[in-house]
């Protein structure tokens, strides 16, 4: 999906449809060049001019009221804005008071805005909640401490699902030293992709905020934009002219090309391992050694030198998870060829495990936490895995145990018991089915997410996930003693080699 780059026009026509348009045709103009990577947007606002300034204070000299007054535009003129903008840009448009939303909806525009400062007004926000709920709705938050941007987004969140909300620094204008976008991170980790860009309000001459924001996640930017003409319209301190919003575009877009996507990284991996075999060593017969046919061999018969012939054996796949057996006689000082031998690697089983597992608890929504390891009980060897087996993280093991059990669908975990050990099951993910025996009677049932079973001491317990998506259960007990799990068969019992363990990330 490309990023949206809002061009906010503001109050920057002036009041006048001629200079609106000016704006409008130069900066669609200047987009063309960067539409193949960027969407492009333009950003109106609206207020009522019969009811958003209060009777009393019509004659002020207050400087906003003035500037409001000044740029008010009818609504046959903002028709004629709209129709001359709707083919050349998205259309977004803030509206400040009720009347506002009311013609927001009217003219159809492809976004409502909620600026900042009307982000709390909860007459307003309520008044967009109940009468827009079909509309693609962007929020900014700036000037909003962490339980006030909470209430908003908490707010939002239950009454309308097509919103995305804008990290603001509500400066006019913004320093570069006054940005804080690892605040946009923070927000990002916080709330999720809700939190979709930034609106920054930064001096035109700040050039890397686009670029920079985008690297940190953000796909929407809001920039303000105008023309300066004559003595008479002059840009304010936040506005951005043709040449520093190109200079700005140009960092977004070679910023775009950088990031690139996991999907192009994923095609360069060819290429990649075809340079670096160049450097590779290759894997040789230890001189005064003789590998004979049928026969294993370890690091000890090897030596590992460059270069790597072409289809030699290379140091890079020569590993504890790989067993190496020597289909002929290999004798000293030879390249080992691949096609001389056979290769039986347990690692890229193990490796797929545990993508599988990792797709499990990625739907689940079960954080896990760094450095975590997964242990593969695979109780009837590798090849019967899906059948019998369980993964486990442990979270914690001291005089308290916390424990997720991780099953694929159909994959049952074979009966045992604790000597020592009492456990309680919480399942947060899927469907189980658990069967129990004590004092020789046998207890079943299906357990579903947020169902708990505790199974004490000598309690004899199997269990196995019946939804499609697989399962995860939460194991809570008294500290866990790997001498303290007793299968009923002795085949699991008497399998040394029934665990792997792996890096969970």
């Amino acid at each position: 999906m490309k990023p949206l780059v809002i061009f906010e026009l503001a109050n920057n026509h002036m009041g006048k449809i001629s200079h609106a348009k000016t704006i409008i045709k130069r900066y669609y103009n200047l987009s063309k060049k960067f539409r193949n990577k960027i969407d492009f947007a333009i950003k109106f606002q609206y207020r009522d001019s019969e009811t958003f300034i209060h009777s009393k204070y019509l004659n002020s000299d207050d400087k906003q009221i003035l500037r409001f007054k000044s740029t008010f535009f009818t609504r046959n003129q903002w028709k004629e804005i709209i129709n001359f903008s709707k083919k050349k840009f998205k259309l977004i448009c803030t509206p400040f008071d009720e009347i506002s939303v009311k013609n927001v909806v009217k003219d159809k525009f492809d976004f409502l805005k909620i600026a900042s400062c009307s982000a709390t007004d909860w007459p307003l926000v309520e008044y967009i909640a109940k009468n827009c709920k079909n509309k693609k709705i962007i929020c900014s938050l700036g000037g909003l401490h962490e339980n006030e941007i909470s209430n908003v987004i908490s707010f939002f969140s239950k009454k309308i699902l097509n919103i995305r909300f804008l990290y603001c620094v509500a400066k006019y204008p913004t320093e570069m030293k006054d940005l804080n976008l690892l605040y946009f991170k923070k927000l990002r980790e916080r709330y999720g992709e809700c939190i979709s860009g930034i609106s920054l309000h930064e001096v035109p001459e700040g050039y890397l905020s686009g670029a920079i924001g985008l690297s940190l996640g953000a796909t929407i930017f809001e920039k303000h934009i105008g023309v300066e003409k004559g003595k008479n319209i002059k840009l304010n301190k936040y506005s951005a002219d043709e040449k520093q919003t190109e200079k700005w575009l140009t960092y977004l877009e070679k910023s775009i090309d950088l990031l690139g996507s996991v999907f192009d990284r994923e095609k360069n991996v060819l290429d990649e391992k075809t340079q670096i075999s160049k450097f590779k060593r290759g894997i040789y017969v230890k001189k005064d050694n003789e590998i004979k046919a049928n026969s294993n061999f370890t690091i000890d018969n090897l030596s590992f030198q460059f270069p790597a012939l072409k289809n030699q054996l290379t140091a890079n796949e020569f590993s504890k998870f790989s067993d190496f057996k020597s289909k002929v006689n290999l004798k000293s000082g030879n390249e080992i060829l691949r096609k001389q031998i056979v290769i039986k690697n347990t690692r890229s089983q193990i490796s797929i495990i545990r993508h599988k597992i990792r797709e499990i608890v990625k739907k689940s929504n079960v954080v896990v936490p760094k450095n975590s390891r997964l242990e593969i009980s695979h109780h009837y060897g590798l090849k019967n895995f899906y059948k019998h087996g369980l993964s486990m993280i442990t979270i914690v093991n001291q005089d308290y145990c916390k424990k997720y059990l991780i099953l694929i669908h159909n994959q049952s975990h074979p009966a045992q018991y604790h000597k020592i050990k009492q456990e309680t099951f919480v399942v947060i993910f899927g469907k189980i089915y658990f069967k129990t025996i004590h004092k020789k009677k046998i207890y079943e049932k299906i357990m579903l997410p947020g169902d708990i079973s505790t199974i004490p001491k000598g309690v004899i317990h199997e269990f196995k996930a019946i939804s499609k998506n697989g399962a995860v259960i939460e194991e809570i007990s008294s500290n866990h003693k790997k001498t303290d799990s007793y299968y009923l068969d002795n085949k699991i019992t008497n399998n040394k080699n029934r665990k792997s363990i792996i890096s969970f990330y």
